[in-house]
């Protein structure tokens, strides 16, 4: 396994980012191979790594051998293939990264921050992992910094559904603000996270609640693919991109 030697520079903080694409999905059978504007899904998280050149390294950790050899095509990339037990559908994301970090560390590969770029996060663009990168390296207080987008409808004025069939509001007296009078609320974009080395020393599980700080992005960075027409999407928010701006 070669360290990227196309990073910037030298100096600064050593990086990593580590891309899990698990060869078992059941909703999209092989979907971080699936094809996406004429390309694997998981080219656009290696490309978009590999062109930001900030990092001394960018892996691909698989339990598939066809994504495995498809990742190892690409100059610069390295890969490993996970251990079983943390290839089923009770494996975390967390525990990978965990692993893949502690395997380099007894190699001698120790690393000063450790990102995690989904195989699916097509939508991510260099400017992103730049201002993120920033963002971490200036405050010195942030460990654990997780991309998320804005609700782009106010969660105050969700509803469920009763056996009854009638709905019942979260907080129905919200109903009589503004949407931008009200409190905004964010998810887990799903596609990016940056840490510190030291946070996997401190929390062996998980980031426990209220230690992520945020990184905002644009809803469209951050699209779940979890079903087949979010690949038709993705595609469409892709092709956005190349129309001539008004």
């Amino acid at each position: 396994m070669d360290f990227n030697q196309s990073k910037i520079s030298s100096g600064g903080p050593k990086r990593i980012a580590i891309i899990p694409a698990r060869g078992g999905s059941k909703r999209i059978p092989g979907k971080n191979l699936a094809r996406v504007s004429g390309k694997p899904i998981i080219n656009y998280p290696i490309t978009t790594a590999l062109d930001s050149h900030l990092f001394d390294m960018v892996l691909v950790s698989s339990d598939d051998q066809a994504i495995l050899d498809h990742a190892s095509a690409f100059p610069g990339v390295s890969v490993n293939r996970r251990p079983d037990k943390l290839a089923d559908d009770m494996s975390t994301v967390y525990s990978v990264i965990r692993y893949e970090i502690q395997r380099l560390t007894e190699t001698g590969r120790v690393f000063d921050q450790v990102w995690l770029l989904s195989a699916t996060a097509c939508l991510l663009e260099v400017n992103d992992l730049t201002m993120m990168s920033e963002l971490l390296d200036q405050d010195l207080f942030i460990e654990s910094l997780l991309g998320v987008s804005e609700y782009q409808v106010p969660i105050q004025w969700a509803m469920s559904l009763k056996q009854d069939g009638k709905l019942a509001s979260i907080d129905f007296k919200s109903f009589l603000n503004r949407s931008q009078d009200l409190v905004k609320y964010y998810h887990d974009a799903g596609c990016i996270a940056a840490f510190r080395n030291q946070v996997f020393e401190k929390h062996l599980g998980g980031i426990p609640e209220g230690e992520f700080h945020a990184f905002v992005l644009d809803p469209n960075k951050g699209l779940d693919i979890d079903h087949p027409s979010d690949l038709i999407l993705a595609e469409a928010l892709l092709k956005t991109r190349e129309m001539p701006s008004l």
